[in-house]
């Protein structure tokens, strides 16, 4: 008996019982019929609170009441195998169907939970190796594309050369394009030339240093900004995961990309 009721237990969890429901269930299955009292007893349990575990087995079907002839006296016992086969094949329909409805109002769903606030993820790195994971990040998120404020000036202070190249190689084979807004300055000009740029997935908009004088880097990519320090010494930078700030800083984003700055 002892063997059978540990592998109707398992059965009896995924059908849904709770700790209480199984226990009530399982000693109902070794006494055969039998009365609350007696079921409470086997189960170690107060009579109450196996008598009303009882009336919601028997509602899912789960347990049989019975009331000898010419008495008050209510006999419980558990329900067959058959029985037991119905239950489970219920469930399996309305899990199925529930599945099917899901699927049919997943778009609105997905809108809802959209628009809700979410608390933003901030992740805080220090050093060069620290950066360079930053740096790395904007890969490993596959963003559909990379927005970059940054200085030409200031990219081989915080990385070595290798470092770069190797990233942008990879950043190429992803087939994820790259938009950068840096000062003009000789450095940036010989650096980010039309034919790299082509070759690398690059488009690069100069703007005259007076208006922007930047130093660091910050990159939005997907629901990602990552903020850099690349002075020396000073090598440091978050990475921010909120789709809301994303969204925000892409729009003041394109909205420099879509100026046009005299001097150029």
């Amino acid at each position: 008996m002892q063997d059978i009721t540990k592998k109707i237990q398992p059965i009896l969890e995924k059908i849904g019982l709770n700790p209480i429901e199984n226990a009530v269930f399982l000693a109902n299955f070794e006494l055969g019929s039998a009365r609350a009292s007696e079921i409470a007893k086997k189960a170690e349990l107060n009579r109450v609170t196996s008598y009303e575990a009882l009336k919601r087995l028997s509602k899912k079907g789960l347990v049989k009441i019975r009331a000898k002839q010419n008495t008050a006296v209510k006999y419980f016992e558990v329900a067959n195998v058959e029985e037991l086969e119905n239950v489970l094949n219920r469930q399996k329909g309305g899990i199925e169907q529930a599945l099917k409805d899901l699927q049919i109002i997943a778009p609105d769903l997905n809108s809802l939970f959209s628009g809700k606030s979410e608390k933003p993820v901030v992740l805080f790195f220090e050093g060069k190796e620290g950066i360079k994971n930053i740096l790395l990040d904007t890969l490993a998120q596959k963003p559909s594309e990379i927005l970059s404020f940054a200085s030409a000036d200031f990219l081989e202070v915080g990385y070595e050369q290798g470092f770069l190249e190797s990233y942008w190689t990879k950043r190429t084979s992803l087939k994820i394009p790259s938009r950068g807004l840096m000062p003009k300055t000789d450095k940036a000009i010989s650096f980010f030339n039309s034919e790299k740029n082509q070759k690398q997935l690059r488009r690069i908009k100069f703007i005259p240093k007076e208006y922007y004088n930047f130093e660091n880097e910050i990159d939005i990519y997907g629901s990602n900004i990552s903020i850099i320090s690349l002075r020396k010494g000073e090598e440091y930078g978050v990475i921010i995961r909120s789709k809301n700030i994303a969204k925000g800083l892409r729009a003041v984003y394109e909205l420099l990309w879509s100026v046009k700055f005299s001097g150029l």
